[in-house]
């Protein structure tokens, strides 16, 4: 199943405020190396596929706002300035929270009546989440969850993630593997200064789980 008509977020064009991916050498303890320096949410792979694995993350916590798009992209630009705007205080506590990766953008696939979102990462070392103080974003928490996860290089642009979705739905529909149809999840790691070794996903969540 394709992406539609999605309004997937154009990832690799966000400004992620000096965010850059590191060397694996260089890589954050205990965290993938295309997260760089920067925390993002632990998981263990469950079964390599060709082009996928299916991973089990484990209990994660996001802050969430609607993605709000046009067509010159400047709703999407809004959007990652209202989370971005809380990770750095604006919160009723006040308290700023280090950049995590990465920027993922839930898009619903059948009911276009319900808003897509743009989510940061709060990271585990948070151990209380701020509140936050704008009425447009909440927090989210998630059990451990597993989720068919499908990774690919370069810049990514709308119509990249449109494809990768689309080839990993079409993989999972011929092995008959049982996923959630409703959303896609787009996931991305880098900024646009970072020129090599870019990261980018696509992830379906795994029902029966």
């Amino acid at each position: 199943m394709a992406m539609a008509s999605l309004t997937l977020i154009l990832l690799s064009l966000l400004p992620l405020h000096g965010i850059a991916l590191l060397d694996e050498k260089n890589s954050a303890d205990g965290f993938p190396p295309f997260c760089g320096n920067y925390e993002c949410p632990k998981y263990q792979v469950l079964k390599k596929y060709n082009t996928f694995e299916l991973r089990r993350y484990d209990s994660t916590r996001w802050v969430v706002t609607n993605l709000e798009t046009d067509m010159f992209g400047l709703g999407i630009m809004k959007s990652f300035k209202r989370l971005f705007n809380y990770i750095t205080g604006e919160n009723v506590e006040g308290i700023s929270i280090k950049m995590s990766v990465p920027v993922r953008a839930t898009v619903p696939l059948q009911d276009q009546s319900i808003n897509a979102t743009m989510a940061f990462f709060v990271p585990t070392s948070v151990v209380t989440p701020p509140t936050p103080k704008d009425s447009s974003l909440h927090l989210e928490s998630y059990p451990p969850t597993s989720y068919y996860v499908r990774s690919f290089s370069g810049y990514a642009l709308k119509s990249d993630y449109e494809k990768q979705s689309k080839a990993l739905s079409e993989e999972l529909d011929g092995l008959g593997l049982a996923y959630d149809v409703n959303f896609g999840i787009a996931a991305g790691y880098n900024d646009p200064l970072t020129f090599f070794n870019r990261h980018n996903e696509v992830w379906f969540r795994l029902l029966n789980q």
